[in-house]
């Protein structure tokens, strides 16, 4: 569902916040309602990126994570939406898959925040005026990150009913996601950073090494270089300058694009040979801090099949799905709660029952009437897969039903579950599942 169709539905009473809680640096968006779509929020110093937080040991705690998206994150939301009720929706650190995430504990953490879809959902969602989803269509989410280049197969399932336009879409993931950790966004930053360290040296008549061995120019450089990567992109020469670099000696470095290529081949070889061997795909979308050095390879080997963004940069796209996430799932449940007190008594009834948020799968149990020889009325099983196993979009699905007794829902993964029981149900009877 578009947000220009939801806007006119129902006014929220909280502000949608999405948050983008990567592995290196985290990203926050607020939905607009004024302009119809997400916007980014700058943190306290300007800047649309805050630094994730982590202990010494370079890892990511149960406790870190949630003192740094509280005292961080949450408040910078606040500040920004002015106020505290916010709709909240996170997404899956990069770097963590489903298994890892419940059994150390972090699902529970970010669920205290809000509600929690992957990555690869969230950039479908913040490209979805860029492309029309259609019913089987495959699309390819790019995202390099910190950790390494990460690859998402998902299948657009269309809408259960086939009749509302206004239902989102299910997105169902293909198998596992791939990864190449080897190419990721801190090496390229590292390579950049050494060359113009030597070069650095070699002007000043430092010994060979040491700048890049200190600590402190060390993180100059890579913040500079950082920001210099995209420059590349752009432009055939980027200029990294840096006050103060080693012993108050300024840096001012140039590098041209075909030494950065020359520097980079290794990487950039390792990232085609892993894109080539990717499965087919209808769409390619490109998300995270390494889109500018990954674009021209994957354009490359998609061609017209990769999606280009125009409105807005691919490492906000995260961000800006959660936000747009938030936002339908608040007009969701404004249509869902009523709004007019007159119609309140022809409401079909509510149930909400928790699901797993990441990895699904639901399946109804269906009792129907059906007549024997003698004439009798008796009762048959029938099961119907109502989403597939896989990770969805979080979503609104229409069934209906015509002759059921009774109906019993049922959660596939990550583990099987009864979720809810319809008993004593009419002739005909249609079923909304909501699941946000």
């Amino acid at each position: 569902m578009s947000s220009n169709q939801t806007a006119a539905a129902a006014t929220p009473t909280k502000v949608a916040i999405g948050i983008d809680l990567g592995s290196w640096n985290a990203r926050l968006a607020s939905y607009d309602e004024a302009l119809q779509h997400p916007v980014m929020i700058a943190n306290h110093d300007g800047h649309r990126t805050t630094r994730v937080l982590i202990d010494k040991t370079d890892v990511i705690t149960e406790k870190t994570l949630e003192s740094f998206v509280q005292d961080n994150l949450m408040q910078l939301a606040a500040s920004s939406a002015h106020t505290k009720n916010l709709n909240v929706i996170l997404s899956v650190p990069s770097d963590k898959d489903e298994t890892t995430l419940q059994e150390e504990g972090f699902m529970q953490i970010l669920q205290k925040f809000g509600a929690v879809i992957t990555d690869a959902a969230a950039t479908c969602l913040a490209y979805e005026d860029r492309f029309e989803m259609k019913d089987g269509q495959k699309i390819l989410v790019l995202d390099g990150g910190a950790r390494g280049i990460k690859a998402t197969l998902l299948e657009c399932m269309g809408n259960a009913s086939g009749s509302d336009k206004n239902e989102l879409p299910v997105l169902s993931c293909i198998g596992p996601s791939q990864r190449l950790p080897e190419v990721n966004g801190n090496a390229l930053i590292d390579i950049l950073g050494q060359s113009v360290a030597q070069q650095f040296e070699q002007k000043n008549r430092f010994p060979r090494g040491e700048v890049w061995e200190s600590k402190k120019a060390k993180a100059k450089l890579r913040r500079d270089c950082e920001s210099g990567l995209k420059t590349l992109v752009i432009n055939n020469t980027a200029t990294i300058h840096v006050d103060g670099l080693y012993e108050g000696v300024d840096c001012q470095v140039s590098i041209s694009k075909p030494k950065w290529d020359h520097l980079s081949s290794k990487l950039a070889t390792q990232a085609k040979k892993f894109l080539k061997e990717l499965p087919e795909a209808d769409v390619v979308l490109l998300a995270g801090n390494m889109h500018p050095w990954l674009k021209p390879h994957a354009k490359t080997i998609f061609q017209n099949k990769l999606i280009a963004s125009s409105s807005f940069d691919p490492s906000e796209a995260v961000a800006l799905g959660c936000a747009k996430q938030a936002f339908l799932n608040m007009m969701a449940d404004a249509d869902t709660d009523g709004g007019d007190s007159n119609n309140n008594n022809n409401k079909a009834p509510t149930m909400k029952v928790s699901v797993s948020p990441v990895s699904i799968g639901i399946k109804a149990i269906i009792k129907k009437k059906a007549g024997d020889d003698d004439g009798e009325s008796k009762s048959t099983d029938e099961e119907l897969t109502m989403i597939r196993k896989g990770m969805p979009l979080p979503a609104l699905v229409t069934h209906d039903f015509a002759g059921t007794v009774s109906m019993d829902l049922w959660q596939l993964l990550p583990q099987e579950k009864q979720l809810a029981t319809f008993a004593e149900l009419e002739e005909s009877t249609t079923l909304k599942l909501h699941l946000s």
